[in-house]
């Protein structure tokens, strides 16, 4: 069960289902008194952690228990599940301030900013919210293309992981995701640990700095798009992009089965390129890049749902890595 939902988790989605078909699906965006409810209507509480003993007394063999010093059990406040054990030292961050901090990062622009997925993993043992711009980031000359930036909010019940704050391109609809949400914005450098303190102003502090290392992260991202967008390339250059983003193996070292797979996968980003949602932008070395994108998650061969999401967005960071330098070079 790679996506960890468990039937004690929940998920919203907005429009768009999660890969694996679980969660709720909402026909439009919704509010926080709306939407908390639905996947974070309960809190973490502590309880004193204890150890059985055997004792032996007049009645025979019994068992005792002793509590732990220095260490304490996280338990849902709704069902009583165990989520981990954590340090006396350690200060939860509870759902409600994960949920205020949305809220702050909103700030001025109240009504700028959606709730784009929500949930819990693990039973409980972690938590996201995902927020997007309600206006989509647009390239100047594909203007008809958004590419959604989003700001995840991730935290761990069970002492397993900081409480964090990321501005990301990866929409988080389960584990898988969420990683690679953790693994994108340590790549830009737009992750941002929250102190476990508390006093939630702190936090709400720390997320308006949080903000505006987002902002300058979209900014950056949209700098290079329109630097490649208006970057022209000759005709001959889309098929010299795909030797390089597909390569072969040499054809002594290969067989006809694997080369004929290979011109296969070529011919299927060639038609992503040359495909009508890729028309403004064709002839740019933006072009290759969003063909690639497209490619990557929806065009290469996948056995089932789950093999399709790994390829696409598991291995997807250096691949467009790859795709973004291949397409300055061309």
């Amino acid at each position: 069960m790679a996506h960890n939902i468990t039937e004690r988790d929940a998920l919203f989605t907005v429009r768009e289902p999660a890969w694996h078909g679980l969660g709720v699906v909402l026909p439009e965006y919704g509010t926080r008194e709306e939407l908390q409810p639905l996947v974070h209507g309960w809190e973490p509480v502590t309880t004193p952690l204890y150890t059985e003993e055997p004792i032996i007394d007049e009645g025979g063999p019994n068992v005792g228990y002793t509590e732990v010093p220095g260490f304490r059990a996280v338990q849902r406040s709704d069902n009583g599940d165990t989520l981990g054990v954590v340090s006396d030292t350690y200060e939860l961050v509870s759902n409600d301030e994960l949920w205020d901090i949305a809220e702050a990062i909103e700030g001025e622009a109240r009504g700028e900013i959606m709730f784009e997925t929500g949930g819990s993993l693990k039973g409980g043992a972690k938590v996201w919210l995902l927020i997007r711009l309600r206006d989509p980031l647009t390239v100047r000359g594909d203007e008809e293309t958004g590419t959604i930036a989003y700001y995840a909010l991730q935290n761990s019940h069970d002492g397993s992981g900081s409480f964090r704050g990321q501005a990301t391109m990866t929409r988080i609809v389960c584990d898988n995701t969420a990683q690679m949400a953790d693994l994108d914005s340590q790549r830009r450098g737009t992750q941002f640990v929250f102190r476990h303190t508390r006093n939630v102003k702190d936090r709400i502090e720390e997320a308006r700095e949080a903000l505006a290392g987002w902002r300058d992260s979209i900014e950056a991202y949209r700098m290079l798009s329109e630097h490649l967008g208006a970057e022209r390339i000759g005709a001959g250059a889309g098929w010299d992009f795909v030797e390089r983003f597909i390569p072969a193996p040499p054809p002594s070292t290969a067989s006809d089965r694997v080369m004929a797979n290979v011109d296969e996968a070529r011919q299927t980003w060639l038609g992503i390129y040359r495909g009508e949602a890729n028309e403004r932008i064709l002839g740019t070395r933006w072009g290759l890049v969003q063909a690639s994108v497209e490619y990557l998650n929806h065009g290469r061969r996948a056995h089932s749902q789950e093999s399709r999401f790994k390829r696409a967005y598991l291995d997807q960071s250096r691949l467009l890595q790859d795709a973004v330098s291949l397409a300055q070079k061309v």
